[in-house]
């Protein structure tokens, strides 16, 4: 059990012992400062925000990289903003993750296929269209999920738990696929979510949780990818430690190419071979030592001289005109974490209609439509959004622009030509 101390009335926790293992071992790494939610976007520029504490601690008998923090789901979750078919890099790997699940899981028409946190259905649709009608969606925010019933994807509002996956099966019977794509890591209660993802699972079924990567992070040192709506930074070691307290069974591994660096990893309730791909991925792990704690204290000493070259690159470029292109969440942690604003960024392109014209968190730097934002005239775009740089490079370069691009990650912030 986490032991926590409440703060701000209830907004959030400060937790004292490790999500998974319990243990009050819990050692501090990085501390990003107070920062808003990060996807808490501002109807007026001066509206007033919660900020919190975000502080990244290890704990060394789980080898899990987490948050001290734990805000009130209700906050997070309820109405969001992040929606999946927005960029086409997604849309385009529903497909090819469709087709891995039915090859590595052997699904048949009828079985049931549950998706945990499916946002606005991308995902499932794309098993729909594959011929597996049988296909439920769950997720919390009631105006993602108009969305994915309006786009034909059977989907409930609600917090995935054990009640929940008692219901649902009652109503439905086992799942023979449960899918939880980057969502596992945003749950404050690991153990609730994991006794239902074991107690709706078929005996023969096979679950499928995909995660970015602990490894990705350290090797491209994605520091923006920590904010409050991720408690989590998984490696395979450390959630196949999570998964094998409720006896499910890691057997196979995969890349995804989402969230700038993904594993999607497949386990079951009985034993199955584990693939060369999970062996291979673990023996990589141990040897760049990955799960130590010497490695991610050297994470957080990389981070400081990343916020310093990145301030530093901003301040030569004071004199050209640079607007932002991807409002993401991640985006939100790094403009925050330098103290960039609205004198160094003018505004923020984003294609999501749900995010336009409001306004960034903490930075309150404008969030605009691609249209508005050329009307800037821009020197210099900064792709915010840089896990999906090639993606955004040609939208700009399809709108006439001719300039250069900012990327902060991974790895140095630079400027590049954008040469596809």
């Amino acid at each position: 059990m986490v032991v926590a101390e409440m703060n701000f009335k209830n907004q959030y926790e400060v937790s004292s012992a490790c999500r998974i293992s319990g243990s009050r071992n819990l050692i501090d790494i990085l501390s990003l400062g107070d920062q808003p939610l990060a996807n808490s976007l501002k109807l007026k520029s001066e509206d007033g925000e919660i900020k919190i504490p975000l502080t990244l601690s290890y704990c060394p008998d789980s080898c899990l990289v987490q948050l001290r923090e734990t805000v009130n789901k209700e906050i997070l979750f309820s109405h969001y903003v992040w929606v999946s078919g927005t960029a086409q890099t997604t849309r385009q790997y529903a497909d090819v993750f469709c087709q891995n699940v039915i090859h590595v899981s052997h699904l048949k028409a009828e079985d049931l296929i549950v998706e945990i946190g499916s946002n606005d259905g991308t995902f499932l649709k794309a098993f729909i269209q594959a011929g597996y009608h049988n296909v439920l969606g769950i997720d919390p925010a009631k105006n993602i999920c108009d969305m994915a019933n309006q786009n034909g994807v059977r989907t409930l509002v609600g917090f995935w738990n054990d009640d929940l996956a008692k219901k649902v099966n009652h109503e439905q019977g086992a799942a023979k696929v449960i899918i939880a794509r980057n969502v596992i890591p945003h749950a404050s209660q690991l153990h609730d979510a994991l006794a239902g993802i074991k107690r709706l699972l078929d005996d023969d079924g096979t679950g499928v949780i995909e995660f970015h990567y602990a490894g990705d992070i350290l090797d491209g040192l994605q520091y923006d990818s920590i904010y409050h709506e991720h408690l989590c930074y998984f490696s395979i070691h450390s959630l196949s430690f999570l998964l094998k307290l409720f006896n499910l069974l890691p057997f196979y591994a995969e890349f995804s190419p989402i969230s700038g660096g993904a594993i999607v990893l497949y386990f079951s309730k009985q034993h199955r071979k584990a693939s060369r791909s999970l062996e291979d991925l673990l023996s990589r792990e141990r040897e760049l030592r990955m799960n130590h704690l010497e490695t991610w204290h050297n994470f957080a000493d990389r981070c400081l001289e990343h916020k310093k070259k990145s301030v530093d690159m901003l301040r030569k470029l004071q004199n050209e005109s640079v607007i932002a292109f991807g409002a993401s969440a991640r985006s939100a942690t790094y403009l925050n974490f330098c103290g960039i604003d609205q004198s160094q960024i003018k505004a923020i392109i984003d294609n999501n209609l749900i995010k336009q014209g409001k306004f960034a968190p903490g930075t309150s730097i404008p969030i605009v439509s691609f249209d508005d934002g050329l009307k800037y005239q821009p020197g210099m775009i900064f792709i915010l959004a840089w896990n999906f740089k090639d993606e955004i490079i040609k939208l700009c370069r399809a709108k006439k622009y001719t300039g250069k691009f900012i990327v902060a990650f991974p790895d140095e912030p630079k400027i590049i030509d954008g040469v596809i």
